[in-house]
This record gives structure tokens, sequence and C-alpha cells, in this order.
């Protein structure tokens, strides 16, 4: 039996995994991100928390896999910027994790590596063609078509959460303005209470909490219907953190996608939640050092 070690690195939280090469998750932590965004200081945080699961096995590692949220170039081994940590300027990822690990070290962005991990074990195992969105602290997309994620020429592609849906809008982390994730994503949560908060007032009848998930659900399925116009997909995953909110965004995003697409191409548009919810990232991960054709 081959194990990896599989990381899911988000603007929040950090989760660690060690998985076989069947997909059993043997072992699995998390941690909050601290208040640092320092790369190295991040970096450290991760090689401690892998060493931890990893325990005995760490010598026997068939490799790491890294799903982090940044522009991730796989050629140069490098992250050239992260939106939600300003100070990161092409990190050598690669280089930094060889230092600590004799094993092979693989990373991608995270919502590719959720993708990936849907398509191994979750919810599009029979598609060819989909697209992930991960609605965390921003909205991360992973363009899996034709049987193969699309990464553009140097991991440029999948940053959909920064297509911008109201000019001149809210002010994003990327220094733009009007973006997606501003909209449909823990940015568009109002300060001092929580998705989970106001997932648990709208199953209750709060008018106001309500009222807040159909303009959330309105703005995400625009910005679904904007990538169904552009690229034909029919299936549209939705994970992340605020993914439990699913039965509160599903209609009103099913509304919009309706009116803002080709009649043919809007009745075959799915919407469907995560079945592997916070594990997708991990095993897509995992399933990159295990599989030679990832």
């Amino acid at each position: 039996m081959r194990y990896a070690i599989g990381v899911d690195a988000g603007g929040t939280h950090l989760r660690v995994a060690l998985v076989d090469e069947k997909g059993n998750l043997l072992r699995k932590e998390a941690r909050v991100v601290g208040p640092s965004r320092d790369p190295q200081l991040f970096f450290e945080q991760i090689n401690k928390l892998i060493k931890e699961v990893a325990g005995s096995s760490l010598s026997k590692l068939a490799g790491i896999g890294l799903g982090l949220p940044g522009i991730c170039n796989q050629r140069e081994g490098i992250i050239h910027q992260l939106p939600h940590y300003p100070t990161w300027k092409d990190v050598p990822v690669i280089e930094w994790m060889r230092q600590k690990f004799s094993c092979p070290v693989v990373f991608d962005n995270d919502a590719n590596m959720a993708a990936l991990g849907e398509k191994w074990k979750g919810a599009t195992q029979k598609f060819s063609s989909f697209i992930m969105l991960t609605l965390g602290t921003g909205i991360g997309g992973g363009l899996f078509l034709d049987n193969k994620l699309w990464r553009g020429e140097e991991g440029f592609a999948g940053e959909v959460g920064h297509m911008v849906v109201e000019k001149n809008g809210r002010q994003c982390a990327c220094g733009n303005r009007g973006c997606w994730e501003m909209y449909a994503s823990a940015g568009a949560i109002p300060k001092g209470t929580t998705a989970e908060n106001l997932s648990k007032e709208a199953d209750q009848g709060s008018p106001t909490a309500k009222k807040f998930w159909e303009e959330f659900g309105n703005y995400l399925g625009l910005g679904i219907a904007n990538l169904a116009n552009i690229t034909g997909v029919e299936h549209f995953v939705i994970g992340g953190g605020i993914a439990g909110a699913f039965s509160h965004l599903i209609e009103p995003a099913k509304s919009v996608i309706q009116h803002s697409t080709y009649g043919r191409l809007a009745e075959k548009i799915v919407l469907l939640p995560t079945a592997l919810k916070g594990d997708a990232a991990l095993l897509g991960s995992s399933f990159c050092v295990l599989n030679s054709k990832a």
C-alpha cells in the first residue's frame, strides 16, 4: 500500500491528511491560519503539521501534495501571488519543501486540487467536464475540461472569483473592484455574523437572512451563467465553507441562470453540492502524488 500526504491551505484554515492509494483518509488534522501572512512562517506551520500527521509513515511516503490558494506556476515551482496573502510574491514552494522533505512534492491551486478530489472520489466521477467552485474566503475555480484540468499558460486559469460582476463595486483584496467573490463568498457576509448563523436563521424563517441568501444566490447564479456561456460546461460543483448553505442558494442561483444563458444550455445546467465537503482538496492533492497521470 502506498501513502501520500495531502495539504489543503486556504485563506483561513490549514488541513493536512494521510491518505492511502484507495482514497482512505487515515489521519487528519486542521489548524486555523494564524494572523501572520509571512510565507516562510506559513510554510513552517505546514511542515510541522505534515510531520505530525505523517508520524512514523514519513519515511515511507510516496510524496506530498499541496493545494494552495494562489497563482501556482508548476513549471517554475513558484506561487506568483495570492490575493489574501499580500506579501506572497514569487514564493519558491518546491525549493522550500525540498529543503525539508526528501520525498516528491507536487502543488497546485487549492480549487484545482478540490476538482481532482471530486473527480477521483466525489460527485463528478462520471463527468468529462465540470467546474469546481470553492466558496470560502474567496471563490476558487477548478476548470476540468475534456478529462483534464485547464491551468492556463502559467497557472492563471480558474481565478473565477475575480470576474467583475459590478463595475466600481466593492473593494477586493486583489486591488480591483466589483469582483465576483465580494458578492458570493465570505467576503459578502456581514461583519458580526457567519454563514452558518445566517443559514440557521434562514431555516428559522428570518426575513433578513432569507433576503441575504437570495441576493447571494443571485450573484452566484450570475457568475455561473457567465462561466457556462464561456465554456459550455453543464455541471458545477459547489464546495468550500459556504457550501453548507447550498439549500438556500440553489433556487435563486438557478433563477438567474435561466435568464442569463441560452435556453437549451440553461435546461442542462446542474448545480451539485460537493460530495467530499472539506476533504476534496486533501484527496485531490493526494491523487496528484499517487497517480502519475494527474
